[in-house]
């Protein structure tokens, strides 16, 4: 059985901002395992109800968060925190080249037909 394919380059703009801190803060403390491009190895971030959950890879297992992005409540975690994992290694961060001569550089933050293409030979080797 393959790997789940990693969503995170594909949403990662459409996601809900208090999803896109929670898992930026993960990264930069090594909590999110990474995936084979170098991104969060986000699995899934699902509303359901007033709740996200969000399906993502640490530690090499399938772990999940649920949050309330209306309350200021810390969000539930499936796994301890205070285990003593963190990744090894670096991370790839986002850049959006917003210099274009574009009249609308809010264009440059759609994810890019790469981002799709590694997504569905992810999905379709699986």
């Amino acid at each position: 059985m393959t790997a789940p394919a990693n969503i995170y380059s594909v949403v990662v703009f459409d996601l809900h901002p208090k999803i896109r801190e929670l898992i930026d803060q993960m990264n930069d403390e090594g909590q999110i395992d990474l995936g084979s491009d170098g991104y969060p190895y986000l699995l899934s971030a699902e509303k359901t109800g007033p709740n996200y959950d969000i399906q993502f890879v640490r530690n090499g297992n399938q772990e999940n968060i649920i949050m309330n992005t209306r309350k200021k409540a810390e969000p539930v975690r499936s796994w301890n925190p205070n285990d003593g994992y963190k990744r090894t290694g670096g991370k790839k961060v986002i850049t959006v080249d917003t210099s274009g001569d574009d009249k609308r550089p809010e264009r440059a933050r759609r994810p890019s037909m790469e981002s799709f293409l590694h997504l569905t030979d992810a999905i379709l080797k699986g």
